[in-house]
């Protein structure tokens, strides 16, 4: 008996020693909570000086705020006096759903744009953030405008990576995730239950409960990036398989409404723009071409600073899949030359020089290339605000 106790003792903190050890429960073991005034309580991860510049990192359609882990101590590292939250917006990750009451009928009604920024604001009020630098990747970059244009008294500078500003006429919002995904697959899938009534009875439903015909896309069309670390991929795997129906539908809809291009035209605050050659969501035409007309009138009409900085030397394959090179979760892949640019652009108000590609001879290591050709400037080149 005293022998097994004593092997129990022995185990319990190697036990514990693993759990430390393992860098994807830890990140998860420092998620902090708060109730916000919108109804939602928000989890959140914390990193850097608590009272050094705050930086806000807003992550994709059914990501989390895992999307930035590696991020943020690159980015902590390339700046100490930083500030980083990196929170799980409404539904996603650990953050709580709206109310289903006023919102599963309608789920695109409760996950606008100004829903999510709304949350921000409101974090930001809790934690007493007067202005942050404000990142987002994808879903996330159409809340940051969405900050900037709206409440632009609380937004120093955009850090907007994978971003479009069209949503009406994308076809991985319209054709690919409405059409193909969630109407073609989920909604005939789901529509076979007798007296199934789309999409409330969807909202708290996740892809694992369809895992049949959801865990193909999933493994093979949308948690994927050849550049990223497999471990990190395979993280982000089962957070992404447990995000409800509710947030898949409401939100891909309400982006689907999404015409930023006009409203752009006002913008005001310094923004850098960073992009993947292989970014198969929202690619080079007309998506790319898109964001920068926007953008550059902006730069023309009020001098706003706005520089767009090109990641990858290989276009996207015939195939329309990321294969060779950095794609649409660029900072997946290339998370310390990610953080290198948003500490660079917040401290000197340009990113840093080269071109981060994927080694051909590794495609898992990222090389930086001697050139500037990638890096397109319009507008002023004073120093950010703080």
């Amino acid at each position: 008996m005293k022998t097994i106790l004593l092997s129990l003792a022995l185990a319990l903190p190697l036990f514990a020693l693993g759990q430390q050890t393992d860098p994807f429960a830890a990140f998860s073991a420092q998620k902090k909570s708060v109730q916000l005034h919108t109804g939602i309580t928000m989890k959140y991860v914390e990193a850097g000086n608590p009272l050094g510049t705050p930086v806000i990192l807003l992550h994709g359609y059914t990501d989390s705020g895992r999307s930035f882990q590696f991020v943020l101590p690159a980015l902590e590292k390339e700046n100490p006096q930083l500030r980083i939250l990196a929170p799980d917006l409404r539904g996603h990750g650990e953050s709580s759903m709206p109310d289903s009451t006023r919102c599963s009928e309608h789920p695109e009604t409760c996950f606008e744009p100004n829903d999510f920024a709304a949350d921000i604001v409101a974090l930001m009020d809790h934690l007493n953030i007067r202005k942050a630098h404000i990142v987002g990747h994808s879903m996330g970059s159409i809340v940051a405008q969405e900050l900037a244009l709206n409440h632009s008294g609380r937004v120093n500078s955009l850090v907007l990576i994978g971003t479009f500003v069209d949503g009406k006429k994308s076809a991985a919002v319209n054709d690919f995730l409405i059409g193909e995904l969630i109407e073609k697959t989920i909604r005939t899938e789901l529509e076979k239950r007798p007296g199934f009534h789309w999409p409330s009875d969807a909202w708290l439903l996740t892809p694992n409960d369809i895992s049949a015909v959801t865990m193909p896309f999933l493994q093979n069309l949308w948690v994927v990036d050849p550049v990223a670390p497999e471990a990190f991929v395979q993280a982000i795997l089962p957070e992404t398989a447990h995000v409800p129906l509710g947030v898949w539908i409401g939100v891909i809809k309400a982006l689907a409404l999404v015409d930023n291009r006009e409203a752009l035209k006002t913008l005001k605050k310094p923004t850098l723009l960073l992009w993947a050659t292989q970014d198969n969501a929202f690619p080079a035409e007309p998506d790319q071409q898109q964001v920068k007309e926007a953008f550059q009138i902006a730069a023309e009409t009020h001098g706003t600073r706005v520089i767009y900085k090109t990641y990858g030397k290989k276009p996207l394959p015939t195939s329309g899949m990321q294969e060779s090179d950095l794609g649409h979760n660029l900072h997946w892949g290339a998370p310390d030359e990610v953080a290198a640019d948003i500490a660079s652009f917040i401290q000197t108000g340009l990113p840093t020089p080269g071109l981060p590609h994927a080694n051909p001879a590794n495609i898992k290591q990222v090389l930086i290339g001697i050139t500037n050709s990638n890096i397109t400037t319009w507008g002023k080149n004073a120093a950010l605000s703080k």
